[in-house]
């Protein structure tokens, strides 16, 4: 069973989600295991953790975007997910922090609860400069408080490793980067001579949270779109069977954890341990 998620504020009823009111799992098998958070691990979903660092569950999705295209005729060469997509506010709880041990299908669903489908496009190393670069652009140097941080922070797949320094001007923050081991030198190059292939909601090919470098892309046949089949082609579906096929979902030792050399801040305000 689905549900269509039509109001975006998060106003509470009788103790429960205005926009699910009776409290309903968003799946029909809420209490099947997806996966496992590693011992000794905890996820932090507040906004501050989501939106301003690495982030274990939405690394995961962003691995099974790159996953669902993977025996395609077009594979992706990375993925990324928008930290504003990791929600911690559940059908009647909040949960700012998840512990060691499994993780449901129906948690998973609660905590990437938007249902937005999954396309792939082609796009130039300039463009990938220039998308990471705004990803990045709002974060807070330190030691300012990270008040109201941007949905936009991109939470990246493990064929992305970047370095960021927040003590220089926003849009010249990204130091290093390399996709699938390849140094990207900025400004980088252009389509025609490197293509780099990225998996993504649809949200974010289609401009949301200000990636204007992306929109349209989509639908340009120029840029060889294509939506993802697997698993309906929702992330939160796509994210769920990813990681139910993953070594992830055999023991609690061998559960996922935060990857943080995929995303290097330095000079950045660093978030704190939410209340639960």
């Amino acid at each position: 069973m689905r549900h269509v998620l039509l109001i975006a504020s998060l106003a509470f009823a009788t103790g429960c989600i205005a926009y699910n009111d009776q409290c309903q799992p968003l799946v029909d098998n809420p209490t099947e295991r997806v996966a496992f958070i590693a011992k000794g691990t905890e996820v932090f979903l507040d906004r501050a953790n989501a939106r301003h660092g690495n982030n274990a569950i939405a690394q995961q999705a962003a691995d099974g975007f790159a996953w669902v295209f993977s025996e395609t005729d077009k594979p992706a060469d990375f993925a990324v997910v928008n930290g504003g997509s990791i929600r911690a506010e559940g059908l009647c709880i909040t949960r700012n922090i998840l512990r060691e041990g499994a993780l449901s299908n129906g948690v998973l669903h609660e905590i990437m609860l938007f249902e937005n489908p999954v396309q792939a496009v082609d796009l130039s190393e300039r463009e990938v400069v220039d998308m990471f670069e705004h990803s990045v652009e709002r974060l807070f140097a330190t030691p300012a408080p990270i008040v109201s941080p941007a949905g936009s922070f991109l939470q990246v797949s493990k064929e992305v490793a970047m370095t960021v320094d927040c003590s220089r001007a926003p849009l010249d923050r990204v130091t290093s980067l390399s996709i699938g081991g390849v140094p990207i030198t900025k400004p980088g190059r252009t389509l025609d001579q490197r293509k780099l292939r990225l998996a993504a909601s649809t949200f974010l090919i289609s401009g949301g949270d200000g990636y204007s470098m992306l929109a349209g892309k989509g639908t340009d046949p120029t840029r060889n779109p294509s939506n993802a089949q697997r698993a309906g082609g929702i992330d939160s579906n796509i994210a769920a069977a990813y990681l139910k096929q993953s070594p992830f979902n055999v023991t609690v030792e061998a559960g996922f954890r935060v990857e943080p050399a995929r995303v290097v801040l330095m000079n950045c305000s660093v978030p704190t341990r939410p209340q639960n």
